[in-house]
């Protein structure tokens, strides 16, 4: 079974990666996805999935996952359709200034006709609102499903027990204020 993987830019690039660094407050540029039984390796040439501004949007490439220049994590959480979700957009244009305008003023707004690396990405993984993921909010955000992901396979191996729903005190519902109705 394939696992996946997500790579992150972090080499200096071109100008064009220094402003979606600066735009987006995070030392990386860009992200791409791999799918594979092994852990990529730097040094590693591997077939990956993105939308590039270089190549002119969504596509499929193998790319050498340079000593120094490439961060990579693990997605364990993914399912299985990930890659088929990213890959039914190839050949979809590259979206880079209004991804640089919504995340220097959080304008929000996105189109399905066009895609940045991020966005991609995220939507891929079912991530809410991959329109507003920049390189380093997808980092943060694959960090947070794996922590919980982890979390979820320690209880179910019992190896911890799971964390109880607090109770919700009856004095609680007098500051949500009087019932609708």
């Amino acid at each position: 079974m394939a696992r996946y993987w997500v790579a992150f830019y972090r080499g200096r690039g071109r100008m064009m990666d220094k402003v979606v660094r600066f735009a987006t407050r995070s030392p990386f540029s860009h992200v791409e996805l791999i799918r594979q039984e092994e852990r990529p390796k730097r040094g590693d040439t591997v077939t990956c999935l993105s939308s590039s501004a270089r190549d002119g949007g969504v596509r499929i490439k193998d790319i050498e996952l340079k000593d120094g220049k490439w961060d990579i994590y693990e997605v364990p959480w993914a399912h299985p359709s990930t890659w088929d979700r990213a890959a039914r957009h190839l050949g979809k244009p590259y979206e880079l200034w209004p991804m640089v305008i919504s995340q220097l003023f959080n304008f929000r707004r996105h189109s399905r006709e066009q895609w940045y690396c991020s966005e991609l990405i995220a939507y891929a993984l079912n991530l809410s609102m991959p329109h507003a993921k920049s390189p380093g909010d997808l980092l943060r955000a694959i960090r947070d499903n794996v922590a919980t992901w982890d979390y979820a396979i320690a209880v179910q191996r019992g190896l911890v027990a799971p964390n109880p729903v607090p109770e919700i005190l009856e004095d609680d519902d007098e500051t949500l204020g009087p019932a609708p109705g």
